[in-house]
């Protein structure tokens, strides 16, 4: 019984001696494939033995080297181009599929998640008698996304860590905004506005397939739901 006991003794030390870390940062690897000079950041916190709560934030410029679907007009040279994203998702790591505890293995969850971004460019058209002219164009784009996700965390040794977001798949809101600060002889200003947008949307995929019949307001505003999706790789480290 003495010796029982010892090695009972012995056993439960070694188990209370595995720390068990609860915290992850981790940085987004995969927006960058889309966006520009992108620096998202990621925080995991154990919750619950399965279940974990996951926050990002960052720093995204979107793409500015857009093809203009409109005669004798081009964008120029770039004044601001800036932006941000931030959201939230919970996840639960599946007990019959995961031989560790969270945050390790195979997990699902729901996700919401906000990005918006600005830019000015200059915009140039050349009309029929070769004359150039040129204005400012202000771009805002909003985006809003509700969804649920699939995908599968390791951990390498005690500290480090692979995400791979899978499958994400939402209903995303998407806002596009474009002003002109000039009128362009020869060229129809919605015409013009609305070549932006599409330009944009062209940036993310199949975003112009899934918004072909909606158009331009005459604010230059183009609102609608769509399908969205959610996908990335980041690595981190835990504490």
């Amino acid at each position: 019984m003495i010796g029982y006991s010892a090695n009972a003794q012995t056993s439960d030390s070694l188990k209370k001696s595995a720390k068990e870390y609860k915290n992850s940062i981790k940085l987004n690897l995969s927006s960058r494939v889309i966006y520009k000079n992108s620096y998202q950041f990621i925080y995991e916190r154990v919750i619950k033995k399965y279940q974990t709560l996951n926050i990002f934030a960052g720093y995204q410029e979107f793409p500015l080297d857009l093809s203009l679907n409109l005669d004798s007009s081009e964008l120029k040279s770039s004044r601001k181009n800036s932006g941000y994203s931030f959201g939230a998702d919970y996840r639960f790591y599946l007990s019959k599929e995961n031989k560790f505890n969270a945050p390790r293995g195979v997990y699902l969850g729901p996700f919401i998640s906000f990005f918006h971004f600005t830019s000015e460019r200059i915009l140039s058209h050349t009309d029929d008698a070769g004359v150039e002219s040129s204005g400012n164009l202000n771009t805002e784009i909003n985006f809003v996304s509700i969804g649920g996700q699939f995908g599968y965390q390791f951990v390498l040794g005690e500290r480090w860590v692979i995400d791979a977001i899978l499958f994400g798949p939402s209903v995303t809101s998407y806002n596009f905004n474009a002003k002109l600060d000039n009128n362009f002889p020869g060229i129809d200003k919605n015409e013009a506005l609305q070549a932006v947008i599409d330009a944009l949307k062209e940036k993310l995929p199949l975003l112009n397939d899934l918004s072909s019949e909606k158009g331009v307001s005459g604010s230059g505003t183009q609102a609608f739901w769509a399908v969205g999706f959610r996908y990335n790789i980041s690595v981190g480290f835990r504490f």
